[in-house]
């Protein structure tokens, strides 16, 4: 939906920055994660918002130690299995840790195409919370035309932006605090 452009970019980013779109993307997410562990009892809120801080921790805070390795397995073990539930949340749930473990993954191993990966998820989970809510497909022209859409592109483009600043504390701190958008997340969920 971007363009090819748009995911060139997106691929020449540098590891770190890798990491960082991946981070401020599921930091996006958290909310819609938060809403299916309140809604169904099912998941650790607990766990996943000390994943989004550690990893934050371990971007700004030179020599921090910490077994990221450790912490991916958790987040792997408390993903939802939507075909095995009834609750759509589960779906949107799912997105979120996919893109929180893609940001883990990114430091471990490091493939280089984790920010692509990650605006793949995060589109999609728009896109699909828009169908669900239509009961259909709809076609680009339709989707082009929603808001959420229109705030998920708008999103990722000021993400690209900041993420290509040379790598300072402040400027990751800085994308960390874009990226809570105020507690609403990409399908337009607030924890409030």
């Amino acid at each position: 939906m971007f363009g090819d452009k748009f995911y060139k970019k997106l691929q020449k980013l540098m590891p770190w920055q890798q990491t960082v779109y991946a981070l401020a993307l599921s930091e996006r997410m958290y909310p819609n994660y938060c809403l299916y562990a309140e809604s169904t009892g099912r998941g650790d809120t607990k766990l996943f918002r000390q994943a989004l801080d550690t990893m934050w921790q371990y971007l700004t805070e030179r020599g921090m130690h910490v077994d990221l390795s450790a912490i991916l397995e958790k987040i792997e073990s408390s993903m939802p299995e939507p075909q095995k539930e009834e609750c759509y949340g589960a779906w949107p749930a799912l997105d979120a840790c996919v893109a929180l473990a893609t940001a883990y993954n990114s430091v471990v191993f490091r493939l280089g195409d984790e920010a692509y990966d990650v605006c793949q998820t995060s589109l999609g989970s728009v896109i699909g919370f828009i169908e669900m809510q239509h009961g259909k497909e709809l076609t680009d022209e339709e989707l082009y035309a929603e808001s959420l859409i229109e705030e998920e592109m708008a999103f990722q483009v000021e993400l690209l932006t900041a993420v290509s600043q040379p790598r300072d504390a402040s400027v990751i701190l800085k994308i960390k605090e874009l990226a809570t958008q105020n507690g609403v997340s990409n399908l337009g969920i607030s924890l409030e």
